[in-house]
């Protein structure tokens, strides 16, 4: 008898730009897949809003978002939901960032 547990797949982040695509509308907001985070640096330098792919936790995916214009930044974590004291300035680099681990449809939290 086996009595292997079968787990439902974690959702895929891979439309992430559906996700942000009407974030478009009010920010200079790009996504960057994990290995573009060079990428997702210069171009957050730059003003305007970077998220990449960070995997910070097993359970659930997680994407760094990164703009060097803290106002930028504030105001966008107004509109999604993360509280403006989760934002903090990077140590490395010259911008602010915070995690963010977006609901979708499949989240039953």
């Amino acid at each position: 008898m086996n009595n292997t547990v079968v787990r439902p797949k974690r959702p895929s982040f891979s439309n992430m730009e559906s996700i942000i695509e009407p974030l478009q509308k009010e920010f200079s907001i790009r996504f960057f897949a994990f290995n573009e985070i060079p990428r997702a640096v210069v171009w957050a330098e730059r003003g305007n809003i970077a998220i990449h792919e960070n995997y910070h936790s097993r359970r659930r995916r997680s994407y760094h978002v990164i703009c060097s214009e803290k106002d930028n930044l504030l105001r966008l974590c107004r509109k999604i939901g993360i509280p403006s004291s989760y934002v903090t300035a990077s140590e490395l680099y010259r911008f602010w960032h915070t995690t963010w681990f977006p609901k979708t449809e499949h989240d039953h939290s």
